[in-house]
C-alpha cells in the first residue's frame, strides 16, 4: 500500500495557490488536505498536529512569514518554500527546507522538489545529520555533503567541488571555503588545492592520491602536511 502524503499549501495570492494545488494533483500519493491565504491560520492548523507531512509556503506572507513559520513549526514537519525573490533562497536552506521554488512554479520543477521530498523521508536520521552545505546550480540548490568531497580546485573567482564523478563550479574563492571546512579536517595543500585528510591514501612528497586522482602539493604547504603525515604514522 502506497503511503499518502499530506499537504497543505499557504500563499496571500489564490491564484499562486491553485498552481500549486493544479500540479499536486497529478501525484496519487500526495493529499492537499487545506490552502491558507492568511498565515497566522496556518500557524494555528498546524499546532493542532494534523500529521501533515509538507508544507509549500510563501515567504513574503504578511503577520508570520514562511521563514517564521518554518522556526515556529515542529522539527518533524517538512517545507517547501516558494517565492518570487531569489535573495531568501540562503536563510530558507539555513533551515534545512526540501526545497526553494521560484515563482512561477512549473510542473518539472515541482516534481524535482518532491523527489527531493520523497528522498529525504527515505534516509535514516543519521544520514540526516551529517554536515553539509548548499551550492547555487542555476535556479536550483543542490545538497552537497562533507563527506563525499574529494577535493577542491580553485579557478580564479570559482572553485570546482568534486565528489566522485561528478563536480559543481560555485562563484567562491578557494580562500572562503577552506575558512569554512577548516573545521572538518580539510588542508590546503596547493594554492589551487583544498583536500579532506581522511582520503588521502599516498603521498611522495609531490603529491598525494586521493581516489586514483593524483593532486600536487606545493612547496610552501609540505612542511605541514608532512607534520600531519608523521603523527598518523605507525
Amino acid at each position: 500500500m502506497n503511503v499518502v502524503y499530506k499537504a497543505i499549501v499557504i500563499d496571500d495570492e489564490p491564484l499562486a495557490i491553485d498552481v500549486i494545488t493544479h500540479h499536486l494533483k497529478r501525484f496519487s500519493n500526495f493529499e492537499v488536505v487545506r490552502t491558507f491565504t492568511d498565515s497566522v491560520e496556518a500557524f494555528n492548523y498546524l499546532k493542532e498536529e494534523h500529521g501533515i507531512d509538507i508544507v509549500f509556503t510563501d515567504i513574503a506572507m504578511p503577520e508570520i512569514s514562511g521563514i517564521e513559520l518554518v522556526k515556529l513549526s515542529k522539527a518533524n514537519t517538512r517545507f517547501i518554500m516558494t517565492t518570487s525573490y531569489s535573495e531568501y533562497a540562503v536563510e530558507s536552506f539555513d533551515l534545512e527546507v526540501v526545497d526553494y521554488l521560484l515563482k512561477p512554479i512549473s510542473f518539472e520543477r515541482l516534481s524535482k522538489a518532491i523527489t527531493r521530498f520523497e528522498n529525504s523521508k527515505k534516509t535514516t536520521s543519521e544520514s540526516s545529520l551529517q554536515p553539509s552545505f548548499y551550492v547555487k546550480e542555476g535556479d536550483d540548490f543542490i545538497k552537497i555533503l562533507i563527506k563525499d568531497i574529494d577535493y577542491i580546485q580553485g579557478l580564479k573567482d570559482y572553485a570546482k567541488i568534486v565528489t566522485g564523478s561528478n563536480y559543481c563550479m560555485v562563484l567562491k574563492t578557494l580562500k572562503s571555503i577552506e575558512s569554512i571546512l577548516n573545521t572538518y579536517q580539510f588542508i590546503r595543500i596547493h594554492k589551487s588545492y583544498i583536500v579532506p585528510l581522511s582520503k588521502i591514501s599516498q603521498y611522495n612528497g609531490k603529491c598525494v592520491l586521493i581516489n586514483n586522482t593524483e593532486i600536487p602539493v606545493g612547496n610552501s604547504y609540505r612542511e605541514t602536511l608532512k607534520v600531519y603525515l608523521n603523527n598518523k604514522r605507525l
